[in-house]
């Protein structure tokens, strides 16, 4: 009976194992995915805050000389945020899909290592259970 409790032993823990590596490597994951988000947004924000500005000053400039181009300018400049907006969108869309793929290999390695760890055990067991019989 000593054996088959050290293996039985020896095969839970490696679940237990298997299930705490997966754990930690998903609290690794989003904590990965807020850090690149935290990241991303001043560098966004300066990128925002550049284009505003410099399209500030280039309208300025146009303005004292061409003052029909107004309207002109104010298209360009929404143009101008909107394209920055999107970037920011694709951004956080490319984190998220990241992480989504990151989680959906972790839970595939688990379930394969959960899966080969019960076949290892069932195989265990057997082989325990043949032991006990023959020295019977």
């Amino acid at each position: 009976m000593g054996l088959g409790s050290f293996f039985k032993n020896l095969f839970g823990s490696a679940k237990e194992k298997a299930s705490d590596i997966a754990d930690k490597t998903e609290n690794f994951v989003e904590e990965s995915y807020e850090k690149a988000k935290e990241t991303a947004a001043p560098i966004i924000d300066k990128v925002e805050n550049f284009a505003e500005e410099t399209i500030d000053k280039a309208k300025e400039k146009i303005e004292e000389y061409v003052p029909a181009a107004k309207e002109k300018i104010e298209d360009v400049v929404e143009t101008a945020k909107e394209k920055v907006s999107e970037f920011a969108d694709k951004a956080e869309e490319f984190a998220g899909s990241a992480v989504t793929s990151v989680k959906e290999k972790i839970n595939s390695f688990t379930d394969n290592v959960e899966e080969k760890a019960e076949d290892l055990k069932e195989k265990t067991e057997e082989k325990i259970n043949r032991v006990e019989e023959d020295a019977d």
